[in-house]
């Protein structure tokens, strides 16, 4: 009995704490979670499109790429680009969903572990990453067999010194 509380309730609480820490993107609406194959299908496809950014994208409005749910993803976000001196196998692209920005990461296969830092300001004090689908990500360093994360809470020198920025939306039109 215990073990089904838990398995119902774990999911219900990913998705609060990233609702209320302002990570789910705004094409992404809160919904119960995704099955395996879910990722398994979606994310490598995430990752391609992400890599496939060219520098003349920065600054520019994406429009996103079609899964297998039938939703865009990265659709409204901003490209900033993608930091210099990453580690070998180290893939990130980072983007701004115009309340802040975040860096996408993964590891090439054969790749070392790369060491996440848990954010130390609220809302997202002691979060290191979150799982891109909106999954739990509980790990301390990025595995090239997790897939893609996200982090709001990147190395302050990842980010270009002037970044192009979408406003937030106001909702009061």
């Amino acid at each position: 009995m215990v073990h089904i509380v838990v398995r119902l309730l774990v999911p219900l609480l990913a998705v609060l704490l990233m609702d209320g820490c302002g990570l789910r993107g705004p094409s992404v609406p809160a919904e119960e979670p995704r099955p395996p194959e879910w990722y398994t299908t979606n994310v490598p496809l995430m990752a391609a499109y992400l890599e496939t950014l060219p520098d003349a994208a920065i600054g520019q409005t994406l429009d996103g790429i079609l899964i297998s749910d039938g939703r865009r993803w990265f659709e409204g976000f901003t490209y900033l680009g993608q930091p210099e001196d990453l580690p070998d196998g180290l893939r990130v692209r980072m983007l701004d969903d115009g309340t802040r920005p975040r860096a996408y990461m993964w590891l090439d296969d054969g790749s070392e572990p790369y060491s996440l830092v848990a954010c130390s300001e609220p809302p997202f004090k002691g979060i290191r990453a979150v799982k891109l689908g909106d999954g739990p990500y509980a790990w301390k360093s990025l595995q090239p067999e997790h897939g893609v994360v996200f982090t709001p809470c990147m190395p302050p020198t990842w980010l270009p010194a002037t970044r192009p920025s979408n406003p937030p939306p106001s909702g009061n039109e």
